[in-house]
């Protein structure tokens, strides 16, 4: 069983590892820190499970960037970007070629909230938040020739549905 000197020598050596992986994810520094609480507590409360643990270092970042995928996914959180969006497409200045690039934005955004949840995950963390395949790789635990295969899959099938709302004059 972890006592509290345990856990402390075990875990607060990571803070930085654990702080690192939230704000990559999340790109917000309070977020963050609010995450990492969560796991500590988190851990706190399962203590008495962790001596099973083989490495409760690699435990914790699985933790929390689990956590942060949920947090991700959350409708309040997507509510957030949402509005962040807005408030940021409403600054742009409304000329011609401007208003086409917005109406270009919005239906990317829209084709790709409508990809599988997988490639979806995979081209915001690569295309929007600019991770490389290897941080990808540890935020989803997924291999390099599956990122790439989900990768090509979400831009393949973007390119099919972008052309198709092109074709038809959809937005």
């Amino acid at each position: 069983m972890f006592d509290a000197r345990t856990f402390k020598d075990t875990f607060l050596p990571c803070h930085k590892q654990l702080y690192i992986t939230a704000y990559r994810l999340l790109n917000n520094r309070a977020e963050a820190e609010d995450t990492v609480q969560d796991v500590y507590v988190k851990l706190w409360n399962i203590r008495e499970k962790l001596t099973g643990i083989d490495n409760p270092q690699a435990y914790a970042t699985t933790m929390i960037r689990n956590l942060c995928l949920d947090k991700l996914r959350s409708p309040a959180k997507r509510t957030a970007q949402t509005d962040a969006t807005e408030a940021l497409r409403s600054e742009w200045v409304d000329t011609a070629g401007q208003m086409d690039q917005k109406d270009e934005l919005k239906m990317v955004i829209r084709l790709v909230e409508r990809l599988p949840e997988r490639q979806r995950e995979i081209f915001r963390l690569r295309h929007f938040s600019e991770f490389t395949l290897k941080e990808i790789e540890q935020i989803t635990g997924l291999n390099p020739v599956n990122i790439r295969v989900h990768l090509t899959r979400a831009k393949k099938n973007l390119r099919q549905q972008y052309e198709k709302m092109n074709r038809h004059g959809y937005q």
